[in-house]
């Protein structure tokens, strides 16, 4: 994450630098829906706008951080003093948007691990976010060949279930991007196959 992330109270509340997104970007949502009305915003400058992956929306532009803010409904006061404390705690380092650098925060709670960059060359952007549901899972549980355990305990004859749906304990706390591709690929083909063996007996 190359600026910083603000709720509503215009205040930070996580680490943005913690790892590469896409091994965060599952978790962010979560984070997000514990915030103040389920929104946040990631605030940053011109040196980081190329550096984002190409939205369908335009981020929000303002010539200053009050304006900014005002832009966005939030503290002009408040957003301008978390990005100066922002600011002050930024350590030198060589910035590598590629790899974990060694771009971070000293002295900040909570402190930016990685891509710490002060937020300072005009004009500023932000993107309003919020959490989605983008599939849905542990919904229901299946032995080895992707056959489905009914409620009774029995497994099912001919129902069988691939993909997120069935793979509460692969996911746990969050995932990589492209890891629910995976998991697709092979439980479906399991299910596949054992739903063809079904429709041939």
């Amino acid at each position: 994450m190359f600026g910083i992330v603000v709720n509503k109270k215009a205040e930070r509340f996580y680490d943005e630098g913690e790892d590469i997104w896409p091994k965060r970007y599952a978790i962010w949502g979560r984070l997000v829906a514990g915030q103040p009305d389920q929104i946040a915003y990631i605030v940053f400058d011109a040196s980081s706008l190329k550096l984002f992956m190409p939205s369908l929306f335009p981020p929000i532009t303002a010539g200053s951080i009050p304006e900014l803010a005002q832009k966005l409904a939030l503290d002009p006061a408040v957003l301008d003093k978390t990005v100066s404390d922002f600011n002050a705690a930024v350590r030198p380092g060589t910035f590598n948007h590629n790899d974990l650098d060694d771009c971070r925060t000293e002295g900040l709670t909570p402190p930016k691990s990685h891509w710490a960059r002060k937020i300072e060359e005009a004009p500023f952007y932000a993107y309003p976010v919020r959490p989605g549901i983008t599939f849905t899972y542990l919904g229901v549980r299946v032995n080895e060949e992707s056959r489905m355990f009914m409620t009774e305990g029995q497994v099912s004859g001919n129902m069988f279930a691939a993909g997120e749906i069935m793979a509460g304990n692969v996911l746990g706390r969050g995932y990589a991007a492209g890891i629910g591709m995976t998991i697709g690929c092979v439980s479906g083909r399991l299910a596949g196959r054992g739903a063809a063996n079904n429709a041939r007996n």
